[in-house]
């Protein structure tokens, strides 16, 4: 399965919210994830039509550093960041909606993911 299994990486979104995570905090899973996946990994295919998966690079950790407005428990602002993207994607590429997206996979090890995750 090491030899076959492949991983796509969507290329949109920039810095800091996507393709970047922090690699030495208590959410450092993100960072050196998204870091491993994109950079180094003998998994990745950046044909699509390969793929197994596809794989979300957006960071819970930097959406709650950048988007999210200190102590005003309004997490619209996360939602909607997340939602943006998955349109994006979904209305971008074939791929999510030959399965609604069940083949894609995105990662967290922050508390607010179930809140970035939950489109509006």
């Amino acid at each position: 399965m090491e030899k076959q299994f492949k991983i796509y990486v969507y290329e949109e979104g920039e810095h800091p919210l996507f393709h970047n995570g922090p690699c030495k905090s208590i959410y450092s899973t993100e960072g050196n994830l998204i870091h491993g996946i994109e950079i180094n990994n003998q998994f990745r295919t950046r044909d699509p039509e390969k793929a197994h998966v596809f794989f979300l690079p957006f960071s819970v950790a930097m959406l709650v550093r950048f988007v999210y407005v200190q102590n005003s428990h309004d997490f619209g602002p996360i939602k909607h960041t997340v939602t943006d993207y998955v349109n994006i994607i979904s209305g971008k590429y074939p791929y999510w909606n030959r399965s609604l997206g069940a083949d894609h996979f995105m990662l967290s090890c922050h508390d607010w993911v179930r809140t970035a995750a939950l489109r509006s």
